[in-house]
């Protein structure tokens, strides 16, 4: 019995002596050193979060997303593609990829929604937006290291730049192309990508301190979520879990196209295959409630799409490391 890049061989030899004991001895292995180092913290903060709230302790929810939004998140974002070690050429396939997975979801989502005769523009939005941030980042650190969160930071971008231009329009009837001017993260994306590309080599103190003024984001944000699930008022359960199951089996299905045709492998496959899977993002309850678009079943959704969660990410971590991913 061997491990090699994720994945299991058997050589000839081996093969005639293994029995099911062996056989159980590598999936405990398997799950112990794979699945276990990045589900169980993920799920861990989601759940002081959540325990938290239920306590009945305050939790300023609106502080911590500006505290998240406005200063923690560029800094994250800058610190880990300033000091990302990818070629303009891996770079540019993330962001074309994640593009491409965006808007693909949005037109699947579009005629599946308006053909079971669901409102277009109350539900897209939450059909092609996971939730990319609060859980795909810290799975994409777990799973695949520094290099896997750069990837997995690149294809966030792209998914708050669509979310907060083309979904706030479809929530709110609005151009929502201004709101970006607003949000610092673009522009430390930019910011970092420049000094990536330049190969500029940041003194120790500068290093220190975006890194420091970064590292609160990834547990803050895991912690939120926990707190916002605990705050849900859901509504229509049934038709929240066929629409989960079915965004997830499209969003899948949608990302393996995507890498076969762009012939895209390694670390970048495995962060677009989980950060496709993610559960809907919690901002859709927040700008659904704010602009009317049937909220209670939104909370239902995104409570159904991350409960399902606590199945598809175990199997989605197992998925790629048996690809050899990991």
């Amino acid at each position: 019995m061997q491990w090699l890049d994720g994945t299991y061989t058997k050589s000839g030899d081996q093969t005639k002596g293994l029995n099911r004991s062996s056989d159980e001895k590598f999936w405990v292995i398997f799950v112990i050193s794979v699945i276990l180092p990045v589900v169980v913290p993920t799920f861990f903060m989601i759940l002081l979060g959540f325990l938290w709230s239920r306590s009945g302790r305050d939790f300023p929810t609106a502080f911590v997303a500006q505290l998240v939004t406005l200063i923690g998140a560029p800094f994250l974002v800058f610190s880990t593609l300033a000091n990302a070690e990818l070629d303009p050429g891996s770079l540019g396939q993330m962001l074309a990829a994640s593009a491409i997975y965006h808007v693909a979801m949005g037109v699947v989502g579009a005629l599946s929604l308006y053909l079971a005769g669901w409102n277009v523009r109350s539900f897209v939005a939450s059909f092609a937006i996971g939730n990319g941030g609060n859980v795909g980042l810290p799975i994409s650190l777990f799973a695949f290291g520094e290099l896997g969160l750069a990837f997995g930071i690149t294809f966030f971008v792209v998914q708050s730049l669509l979310f907060f231009t083309v979904g706030a329009y479809f929530y709110s009837g609005k151009g929502g192309f201004r709101q970006i001017l607003k949000m610092p993260m673009p522009f430390a994306a930019l910011l970092g990508l420049g000094v990536m590309l330049s190969s500029w080599d940041m003194p120790d103190t500068l290093y220190n301190i975006v890194t420091l003024a970064g590292s609160f984001v990834i547990p803050m944000m895991l912690m939120t979520l926990g707190v916002s699930l605990s705050r849900l008022q859901v509504s229509d359960l049934r038709s929240a879990v066929f629409f989960t199951i079915f965004r997830f089996a499209v969003a899948f299905g949608i990302a393996h196209v995507i890498t076969e045709l762009m012939a895209l492998d390694g670390v970048m496959k495995g962060v677009l295959l989980l950060q496709a899977t993610m559960p809907v993002a919690v901002f859709n309850f927040m700008f659904a409630t704010l602009y009317d678009r049937s909220p209670e079943r939104i909370a239902g959704i995104v409570f159904v799409s991350t409960a399902l969660m606590f199945v598809t990410l175990p199997l989605m971590v197992a998925y790629t490391a048996s690809m050899g991913l990991r």
